[in-house]
């Protein structure tokens, strides 16, 4: 019977708090990322990078980031895309809630199984997105619209590794070996 512990990477590394320059530059960076001028097709692909470091600093510093956070940076992506005030704001709650209740669990499991507890939580986060505008008479925008919360969950791994990375350098002192 395997233990309920985290992976061994987060018992060696994550024991520790990581400090609160790299969990508010990752989320400039992700921020900055989204507000990139997307057009044409990588606009239906583009990844929702915010919520996506969202839910792993939910995941491995739930003391740090919480729902408060992601309804603030939820309000800043509904101003920089000119969307209906509070759309992105109560999705990434919502986000942020399913990562707490389901944190144990997630963490529990490797990459591809958290890979798909992530796609999970995207799809939900879509799908309330959705709701929302359909509620304020948009059209459906097709099956297309399902792209981005993919691309955002295979996306987990590469940013698991990118931000463990200085976690590591930090942890280890400066052999990221």
């Amino acid at each position: 019977m395997r233990s309920a512990d985290l992976t061994p990477l987060a018992r060696d590394v994550m024991k520790l708090p990581a400090s609160m320059g790299l969990v508010f530059f990752s989320l400039v960076i992700a921020f900055m990322l989204c507000v990139l001028p997307w057009s044409g097709a990588w606009l239906l692909a583009r990844p929702d990078f915010v919520v996506l470091v969202l839910l792993f600093w939910a995941l491995h510093e739930p003391r740090s980031i919480g729902q408060g956070m992601a309804f603030a940076l939820g309000l800043l992506m509904d101003v920089s895309d000119s969307m209906l005030l509070g759309q992105h704001a109560f999705a990434y709650v919502i986000a942020i809630f399913g990562a707490q209740v389901l944190r144990v669990r997630i963490l529990t499991f490797g990459l591809g199984e958290q890979t798909l507890h992530v796609l999970g939580i995207m799809m939900v986060t879509s799908c309330v997105m959705l709701l929302l505008n359909l509620l304020l008479g948009a059209d459906f925008p097709g099956a297309a619209y399902f792209i981005s919360p993919v691309v955002t969950a295979l996306l987990w791994g590469p940013a698991n590794w990118l931000l463990y990375m200085p976690a590591v350098r930090r942890r280890r002192g400066g052999d990221a070996s």
